[in-house]
């Protein structure tokens, strides 16, 4: 099949099936989410009510994965010749400014309870319903990441990613209530505070992801790229190799060194080899240009 008939088939059905995972895991989101809040509220419990604004970012995350998913389904244009696949990893940075959010808002809560002498108030049913969100949670990360390494999404593991330091922060609240209930509700803050150290960590590890993509950081290894195109019969020798873009639609440059006294046509026509032979030993390249040049002793 030619490239342009599997841009024009596999993209769109690829972001179709993400975009039906981030329903998915948007609703369960939303639900996981009120479920919290809801009880936190109810008992003044603030580790609760931080772990529920945490799961409210995994929901405002999803949607943003959706309108950033929409944006790079376009096709290259006149103004995007590379596509617009860069809207998805701009969507995943959009996750590190919810988690920076969601931060600020624990933060804000935990120095309240502080100054607060009121414990929360714990029940039977407090522990119960943390305990259903947190299978709930590790059901979507298996999920989530799962299909994120299958579609090759970044959007998706990143978000899995942020779901996965949900279910941290849930079992840090479980021991949060378990110490309230033996006497100890200053833990309840301490609680909040630890949720918001995780949620800063998982945001760093976001930022940095996303951050290397939109820099153009080196996406595969100069090295394993040299042994592809030396493998090939013909080939004399290749440098200037440059990758970018996402880890599943990268971008390849190359100069590769041919016999000065090649024809034109024999050297064009090697050149596609190791075009082929490259896109088939990483199916992540989307693309591959080859400069053709005679080696430095020939020149």
């Amino acid at each position: 099949m030619a490239d342009g008939a599997r841009e024009g088939v596999l993209i769109p059905a690829r972001h179709q099936e993400v975009s039906r995972v981030l329903i998915r895991v948007l609703l369960f989101n939303l639900a996981v989410a009120g479920a919290k809040l809801a009880l936190g509220y109810a008992t003044g419990a603030v580790s609760v009510v931080s772990d529920g604004f945490h799961s409210l970012t995994d929901s405002a995350s999803n949607i943003i994965g959706l309108v950033g998913l929409r944006a790079s389904r376009k096709p290259p244009d006149a103004d995007h010749p590379y596509g617009h696949r860069k809207f998805e990893t701009l969507a995943a940075g959009g996750i590190f400014v919810f988690l920076v959010l969601a931060v600020l808002e624990i933060g804000r809560s935990a120095l309240h309870r502080f100054g607060s002498p009121e414990p929360p108030q714990v029940t039977w049913l407090s522990f119960a319903i943390m305990l259903a969100t947190l299978a709930v949670n590790v059901g979507v990360v298996r999920y989530e990441s799962g299909q994120g390494r299958r579609l090759r999404s970044e959007l998706l593991l990143a978000d899995a990613v942020h779901t996965r330091s949900d279910v941290f922060a849930t079992i840090g609240v479980l021991i949060s209530l378990a110490a309230v209930w033996a006497g100890y509700p200053i833990l309840d803050p301490l609680g909040g505070v630890a949720i918001a150290v995780l949620i800063a960590r998982t945001s760093y590890e976001i930022a940095r992801d996303t951050t290397g993509i939109l820099s153009d950081r080196a996406v595969i290894d100069e090295d394993e790229i040299r042994e592809a195109v030396m493998a090939v019969p013909g080939v004399l020798g290749c440098h200037n190799i440059r990758t970018r873009g996402p880890f599943d639609h990268v971008f390849l440059d190359a100069h590769v060194w041919f016999p000065a006294d090649s024809l034109l046509r024999d050297a064009h026509h090697l050149s596609h080899i190791v075009k082929d032979r490259l896109m088939e030993r990483f199916p992540q390249i989307v693309d591959a240009i080859i400069h053709i040049e005679p080696p430095p002793s020939e020149r």
